[in-house]
């Protein structure tokens, strides 16, 4: 298996394959409001060109049209409505692929289902199937019967899910438990340490997880690129 992932922060996540590259989420721009990023992007300016963008809402830290042209760079944006309006908003020249709930996407050997996602308006999780390995994405998503329900035991290899419990999201605690209902292999936390005062302790999802001894929790280290092969063990 070819397959790698690259974790650039907060929900931004990088996947390869030999047959083609996609970026979930990707965030590498300005906090906006009165927010403020902990850090800087740690790509350089123009370094990361990638096949897709597949982006599950329009909120500023998931779709952001300075990512898009100064950092991570694709050839088309994949989103629900509310992110096809965005990015004609944008006036970006970039080409969009509308992709709402259930809908599915076969592209540069990605098969990508949009998935429920209690959060805002139309927004979206993601499951990516590719060389024989489900990888589901929550985006950002409360822990309600609008996400659990239609994705129980869509038991993907590995799931990435939001642990910041606050902004509409569900808690360390609560994406634990969504990970033992979706079936997930593999358990990894998101959207936690990028913005100030919107942060958590991964530990809390790591020791939920290993309290059950169902799904194996994995940590990722920002800017190093694994071998999907090592996250499985």
């Amino acid at each position: 298996m070819s397959a790698t992932i690259f974790w650039l922060g907060q929900a931004g996540i990088i996947l390869r394959t030999d047959a083609g590259s996609l970026a979930v989420d990707p965030f590498c721009g300005s906090a906006k409001g009165n927010s403020e990023r902990l850090y800087p992007p740690f790509i350089p300016k123009g370094s990361v060109h990638v096949d897709m963008v597949l982006t599950t809402h329009s909120h500023w830290d998931h779709f952001d049209p300075e990512t898009y042209r100064d950092y991570v760079i694709p050839d088309v944006i994949v989103g629900p409505g509310q992110c096809m309006e965005a990015l004609e908003a944008s006036g970006l020249p970039i080409e969009g692929i509308r992709l709402d709930r259930r809908k599915k996407l076969e592209r540069c050997g990605f098969t990508i289902t949009a998935t429920a996602a209690d959060h805002d308006r139309d927004s979206v999780g993601y499951l990516v199937e590719t060389e024989g390995v489900r990888l589901y994405f929550s985006g950002d998503a409360l822990f309600t019967a609008e996400t659990v329900i239609p994705n129980i035991g869509i038991a993907p290899d590995i799931a990435f899910v939001c642990i910041n419990g606050k902004l509409g999201n569900m808690n360390a605690f609560e994406a634990a438990g969504y990970c033992r209902i979706l079936r997930a292999k593999v358990g990894i936390p998101m959207h936690y340490d990028m913005i100030r005062n919107n942060t958590e302790d991964p530990r809390e999802f790591t020791r939920a997880l290993e309290r059950t001894g169902e799904v194996r929790p994995f940590v990722l280290e920002r800017g190093k690129e694994y071998p999907i092969n090592e996250i499985l063990g």
